[in-house]
């Protein structure tokens, strides 16, 4: 091990004085960017609560996309026990439009479900992020 000389000892000292500075500059812009994390979590809530009544409406719209081949089903078992099945041609009819609007359906269940999953995914790496950290 080389002696440290006075000389060696005072460069150390001015770098670890240059580090610290470096790592003072940081954590001011560390805080400054938590900060404004932090000012936003309303946006955030907000954000998660939009996403929650969009989940709602598209269970509504799943609803309602069932409705109609229901009711077909309904008057085709009516049909085939023995009544008149008037309603049938019109509803045979429908049936096309009943197949696009469930196509319809299944692209924005694909869409809603991407979403979500990407938002959840988010969601748990910062909440792991943040449970994990040791300071």
């Amino acid at each position: 091990m080389a002696p440290l000389t006075h000389a060696k000892m005072h460069h150390d000292h001015g770098l670890w004085s240059s580090d610290e500075a470096h790592w003072h500059e940081d954590i001011r812009i560390w805080e400054g960017e938590l900060n404004a994390a932090l000012s936003e979590l309303k946006k955030l809530e907000s954000a998660l609560h939009e996403h929650q009544r969009g989940l709602q409406v598209h269970a509504g719209a799943i609803r309602l996309c069932g409705q109609d081949p229901a009711k077909h089903e309904h008057a085709l078992a009516g049909y085939e026990q023995g009544q008149q099945g008037e309603e049938l041609l019109g509803l045979a009819r429908e049936h096309q439009k009943e197949a696009d609007k469930h196509e319809q359906q299944r692209r924005a269940h694909e869409r809603v479900k991407r979403h979500h999953h990407t938002v959840m995914a988010h969601w748990q790496l910062l909440f792991k992020a943040l449970s994990e950290a040791k300071l």
